[in-house]
């Protein structure tokens, strides 16, 4: 794994954990970490890691690393496992996602409901999160070893799915717009695609890619199998997407509008992260903000 980002505010004192949240998201070519004030919310570090090339082995069958030794060999060079934290919150992210009403997922229909839409190994666990009360329910498929691993690292830790935190991040958002939204979360090798209109989800899916025309080809057919029209249709992106890449320059030719999201509404970012592309970390920035 290669450290690809490492800010820290000054005001940091790794001493003083007991008052700090720590927020993790875990990728399938790394993983980061978020610490904030848990009672201001202020980031007071980002740190991310990115696996290169050559460091890890992936398996062919669900795109993870093949074992957690060599996911978790850099978590305790980070630094960050010593300290007390007040909370820890730990986002999964996953290609494999579904959508399905509460009462589904309770009955024990998970596994067919994720089969019918994904390819399942025996090494992986279905977890599940609801985007709010009573409303729909976001299932993801993961290796197993990664809540074995974080159990150990952080035996209090919460465990999340990080397209739900995506999703409850843009519905505190832009739930108050009455007109449909469509956003783009990019990933490393795959995308989300989400819809809402108001407190509805109207939409939320994901699509694996190699080249980036791929990504223009699945927005395009999602759009137009929702009815709608891609180029009266304004597009938000966050994730590992910038404004100089091929992709956004492709969609730019085909969708109404398309913008960067902008931060969190976090009350102190401070200077320090002013640098910083942060709609980059839209998922990880969201944890703490999503209970």
């Amino acid at each position: 794994m290669e450290c690809i980002l490492n800010q820290v505010d000054p005001q940091f004192d790794a001493a003083r954990g007991v008052q700090y949240r720590l927020s993790i998201l875990l990728c399938q070519d790394g993983f980061s970490f978020l610490v904030t004030d848990a009672d201001s919310q202020k980031i007071l570090k980002l740190l991310s890691y990115k696996a290169t090339n050559s460091d890890i082995q992936h398996s062919d069958s669900h795109g993870w690393p093949a074992t957690g030794k060599e996911y978790f060999g850099e978590f305790k060079n980070s630094g960050l496992t010593e300290i007390t934290w007040q909370r820890v919150d730990i986002a999964i992210a996953s290609h494999k996602i579904t959508v399905a009403p509460g009462v589904f997922l309770k009955n024990g229909e998970e596994h067919g409901l994720m089969s019918a839409a994904h390819s399942m190994s025996e090494d992986e666990e279905i977890l599940t999160e609801p985007v709010f009360d009573l409303g729909p329910v976001i299932a993801i498929a993961a290796p197993r070893y990664l809540a074995e691993y974080c159990s150990k690292l952080f035996p209090a830790a919460l465990l999340h799915c990080a397209p739900a935190i995506f999703v409850k991040g843009l519905l505190r958002e832009h739930s108050k717009l009455i007109s449909r939204q469509i956003f783009i979360n990019a990933y490393h090798g795959y995308f989300e695609i989400a819809v809402i209109q108001g407190l509805r989800l109207i939409y939320l899916n994901s699509f694996r890619y190699s080249a980036p025309s791929d990504v223009l080809y699945y927005v395009i057919f999602v759009l137009e199998q929702l009815g709608f029209i891609p180029s009266e249709e304004n597009v938000m992106l966050m994730g590992e997407i910038s404004e100089n890449e091929l992709i956004y320059n492709q969609l730019k030719m085909y969708c109404g509008s398309l913008k960067t999201a902008a931060c969190p509404d976090i009350p102190d970012y401070g200077d320090t992260f002013n640098e910083i592309a942060l709609h980059r970390h839209y998922t990880l920035l969201n944890i703490p903000l999503c209970e």
